[in-house]
């Protein structure tokens, strides 16, 4: 509703009831404002008071779509909207209420009459808003942000809990956050997966291996070394002949001394040791 009231007129404006509720109506109009606003939000003031360390200056807050003034003050926990009635004599000498004004002081109160002052948002001006909203992303530069993501997302998918792990180069002490040490990964390496083989190279969960061998007789090369001496036999005597001043001659088998000791061999390559870490996300 608009009301253009040609107040300026000559021959005496009629102050009548109806025009009073008129004009009351369409004051109620900027109610308007608390809605846009929103529940518990300042429109204008509400500001710091320099020089105080917890007083607010006065200005203007919407509650429950109503636009109301705010006194300011010391502030406290929770604010409330404080309702006083202003009476005046009628001519018929009757002293009736004129006015209710409200508005919104700090202090406490019965609820629901009765809001957290730290609920309290302080909307951006209009300035400021169209400001922020210049220094933002247009809709073509969302739309190529939302393609690379989209990109991203396809590329870094495989980066879950459990299913990948890195190279780190540092000590565990500077895992990042968000992920951990991949423990099951301590002094392995890798080797791919075979769907084909019908052995172990086709189990994803099997581990095996050893950083050392020892060499076994079915290891060795299929070859055989055999070595015999001719050695004299009969009865020996004292002078150290054989009985009957003659004696025969037999090949015998010898066995030689161990050629080692059984040690396991080192068979890890060349190597540099570093941490293996995978994801550790919430």
């Amino acid at each position: 509703m608009k009301l253009n009231i040609e107040f300026l007129q000559t021959g005496g404006v009629p102050l009548t009831n109806d025009l009073m509720a008129n004009i009351m109506e369409a004051i109620k109009l900027y109610d308007v404002l608390g809605s846009v606003a929103g529940h518990m939000t300042i429109l204008a003031g509400c500001d710091p008071v320099a020089g105080s360390a917890n007083s607010i200056s006065p200005g203007v807050v919407a509650i429950n779509d109503e636009v109301l003034y705010f006194e300011g003050g010391q502030i406290t926990t929770n604010v409330f909207v404080n309702e006083v009635e202003i009476s005046k004599i009628f001519q018929d000498q009757q002293n009736k209420v004129l006015i209710r004004k409200r508005t919104v002081k700090f202090g406490n109160t019965v609820p629901p009459n009765q809001y957290a002052w730290a609920d309290f948002v302080k909307l951006q001006t209009l300035k400021g808003i169209q400001i922020s909203l210049s220094e933002k992303a247009d809709q073509s530069q969302v739309d190529d942000h939302e393609t690379r993501l989209q990109r991203l997302e396809l590329k870094t998918a495989p980066i879950e809990n459990g299913k990948v792990v890195f190279l780190f180069r540092k000590p565990a002490s500077e895992v990042p956050l968000g992920w951990k040490e991949c423990t099951d990964f301590y002094k392995k390496t890798i080797f791919g997966y075979d769907p084909t083989d019908p052995g172990s190279w086709s189990d994803l969960t099997h581990a095996g291996g050893s950083a050392t061998i020892t060499l076994k007789k079915e290891n060795l090369p299929a070859v055989k070394i055999k070595t015999s001496v001719l050695q004299p036999y009969g009865s020996n005597n004292n002078n150290g002949g054989f009985e009957g001043g003659t004696h025969q001659w037999n090949w015998v088998n010898r066995e030689s001394e161990n050629l080692g000791s059984s040690e396991p061999i080192d068979i890890t390559n060349p190597h540099r040791l570093v941490n293996f870490i995978e994801p550790n996300f919430q």
